[in-house]
């Protein structure tokens, strides 16, 4: 019900005066106020039609009309009916000329239309408006139920969603961050949250974006809210796997494989949207036995909707109590441990591990490393090899260019003194005498090296395994010498 809508209506002989500000006219009347208050705000409501004869108002100081209609626009009131015959024969100078200066629609009804008859008129369309609209808001629930129902995703209900209001709707995390969208902003400008009721634990809410300005969302998402709440629930709760077929397949094999990249494999990684000669990056998010499932689906969801802006391919591939990401076509310079650690603020209790492979051949060690690594809180980056890695590899291109990555940052020292020196330390025990005496150099000389080359590699040797894998990484590298 709108202003226009009265003054449209042959059968009240209401006369529209003052037209107000741009879209007054337009503003919805959600209940008429009959009053004779010199400052009825305290008694009225946004929206509401104020109905007056002006019995308290019979003043010609224009002050005083003026202070009238500018309460009435604090609220603000949809408009102003002003009733002739009782106290005023016409309606007063001041008050059109207050009306037109604060923008407030002004409509002028004759003696022989009653308050009343205004306030049933206008009773009866809200009454109807609302129906339609309680009706539509139903209607629309009950048909995302069956889409829900016959195993139609959260997106696919949200699409729904968005064409029926014509507006983008979007589901987001407590952290403002929006896990789905579904639609475009084209209605208009205007902006609304909806809270979907999902628990204290997991509290989510539904944007609505571009939503005409004459579009009531509350009786129409009402309804709806509470089936897009329950399918939310079901798909964070559920132990079905929401990954890809193919991207399945590809990344189970990956774990099952030695390294070395067979045909299959290769088909596997194509039909799952990747490149098999690129890069890799991949992320393990794991939980803990008393973790929520839901709270770890969400937040592996969080990030996975979140690396699809830094990565141009984005597969997952979910499992109890861990979600495998692999991610390929990185956008400019973004380093992608940078990239992940955002997404685990709020959830310290989560073990992230972060791994890069530069070949298919190295992706599948690298991907069982990085699952090795997964159970301490935090988020952190694989190491490039691990004897489990190596001896599993063993032999395979992808171990060749593991042993060359983990040995790389030795590289930059030119005549390779740090790596002399390595190698001596690791088949000379530790031994410093030997060491010294095969290299020629001091004891001191011989400790300060040992810290730089820990400082590049960021290992300690004095943990066997590591100096284990650094043995069998140099015999690996030299045998292609």
């Amino acid at each position: 019900m709108r202003i226009s809508d009265l003054v449209d209506d042959p059968d009240l002989k209401i006369r529209l005066r003052v037209r107000g500000g741009e879209g007054r006219l337009e503003r919805p009347i959600t209940w008429c106020a009959p009053t004779e208050h010199m400052d009825p705000t305290p008694f009225l409501g946004v929206n509401a039609l104020v109905l007056t004869n002006g019995m308290g108002l019979n003043v010609k100081d224009f002050r005083i009309w003026d202070a009238y209609v500018e309460r009435l626009m604090s609220i603000p009131v949809a408009g102003l009916a002003f009733g002739l015959g009782a106290a005023h024969r016409e309606l007063p100078v001041g008050l059109i000329q207050a009306c037109e200066a604060h923008g407030l629609p002004l409509l002028e009804l004759p003696p022989d239309v009653p308050f009343l008859l205004v306030m049933r008129h206008v009773d009866l369309i809200i009454g109807s408006e609302r129906y339609a609209e309680l009706r539509a808001g139903w209607e629309l629930a009950d048909e995302c139920t069956r889409l829900a129902a016959d195993g139609h995703s959260l997106a696919e209900v949200l699409e729904r969603v968005a064409h029926a209001i014509k507006a983008r709707v979007a589901v987001i995390d407590h952290n403002s961050f929006e896990l789905l969208s579904a639609g475009a902003a084209g209605g208009g400008t205007a902006r609304s949250t909806l809270r979907l009721p999902s628990g204290d634990s997991h509290r989510f809410q539904l944007i609505i974006e571009g939503i005409n300005s004459s579009v009531v969302l509350q009786p129409i998402l009402g309804p709806v809210a509470a089936v897009i709440a329950m399918q939310l629930s079901y798909t964070l709760g559920s132990r079905s796997p929401l990954h890809s077929r193919e991207a399945a397949r590809f990344i189970e094999a990956l774990y099952e494989g030695g390294g070395a990249p067979s045909a299959p494999l290769r088909r596997y990684a194509l039909e799952a949207g990747f490149e098999p000669d690129g890069e890799w990056g991949a992320v393990l998010i794991g939980g803990a036995e008393h973790e929520a499932p839901a709270k770890l689906r969400a937040v592996a969801w969080r990030a996975r909707v979140g690396l699809q802006a830094s990565f141009g391919t984005v597969r997952f591939m979910e499992e109890t109590a861990l979600t495998t990401l692999l991610v390929q076509h990185r956008a400019g310079v973004v380093e992608l441990l940078d990239a992940v650690q955002q997404f685990f603020t709020d959830a310290p209790e989560l073990s992230v591990i972060v791994s890069e492979s530069g070949s298919l051949s190295e992706l599948s060690l690298s991907l069982q490393l990085a699952r090795r690594q997964v159970g301490k809180p935090g988020v952190r980056r694989a190491p490039l090899a691990d004897l489990a890695g190596v001896v599993r590899g063993l032999p395979s291109p992808g171990l060749v260019a593991m042993s060359q990555r983990l040995l790389a940052p030795l590289a930059t020292d030119g005549s390779g003194p740090l790596r002399e020196t390595l190698d001596a330390y690791l088949r000379h025990s530790g031994s410093s005498r030997e060491i010294c005496d095969e290299l020629f150099i001091h004891r001191n000389t011989l400790s300060y090296r040992l810290r730089k080359i820990e400082e590049l590699l960021q290992l300690d040797l004095s943990d066997g395994e590591v100096r284990a894998t650094c043995l069998l990484a140099l015999g690996i590298v030299a045998a292609l010498q």
